[in-house]
């Protein structure tokens, strides 16, 4: 793409958008880009991003949006996306402070992607530092057990052996998320472990019959 044509999509991208009134992903389907494209945009013309009103479709809204559209293929037809790309864009979108370098030492990105959705902490149950985050992944990246685990769930397709984290001793018996602590099993056997501790468990499963109902 020449210099020309990138100050073009700049000026559209800015004529097009009205700050409370058009959101990102209008003004991307209109200049024929993607949204983070359009807000990377207005970030370098310090243009303030308000969220635009939701606002009910019209027949004619409707109507004008089809015909803008029509015959428009999407940006991102016929495109894959290079893999520095996905390590810059996976580094931009973590909540640890580390280099898209360092995360594309780790070749394996669906195996890395899992990981990292293995630790999200939308409930608070997963706080740690950067330095503790790149030891799990050091960690488990290589794990023999992890990547038994994954290899199996990936092959068989079945949900109930796919890893699961789990805590060695339960949380609810006081120890946090030390790395030490932290281990995969299956989905199946980390619901069936529940929050007993990784020695109780033991027990448990040498005597699995007795648990059992033979019908």
């Amino acid at each position: 793409m020449t210099e020309a044509t990138k100050d073009a999509i700049e000026k559209l991208i800015l004529d097009s958008y009205i700050a409370g009134e058009t959101s990102l992903r209008e003004v991307a389907a209109i200049c024929n880009t993607d949204h983070h494209r359009v807000k990377r945009v207005l970030e370098k013309y310090k243009v303030p991003i308000v969220s635009a009103k939701r606002k009910p479709f019209s027949q004619e809204h409707r109507k004008n949006l089809s015909e803008a559209l029509m015959g428009r293929s999407s940006w991102t037809k016929g495109r894959k996306m290079p893999k520095e790309s996905l390590y810059k864009n996976m580094a931009t979108h973590l909540r640890f402070e580390v280099e898209w370098e360092w995360l594309s030492e780790y070749e394996d990105i669906e195996k890395l992607k899992f990981l990292n959705r293995s630790i999200t902490n939308r409930d608070r149950r997963w706080e740690m530092s950067t330095k503790e985050y790149k030891a799990f992944i050091e960690k488990f990246y290589h794990c023999e057990r992890f990547n038994t685990l994954y290899v199996k769930w990936k092959v068989s397709d079945n949900k109930y052996m796919k890893p699961s984290i789990d805590h060695i001793v339960p949380k609810s018996k006081g120890v946090d998320n030390k790395l030490e602590n932290l281990q995969f099993l299956t989905w199946f056997e980390n619901r069936c472990k529940n929050n007993l501790s990784q020695e109780e468990w033991d027990v448990i499963k040498q005597n699995i019959g007795d648990y059992l109902i033979n019908v």
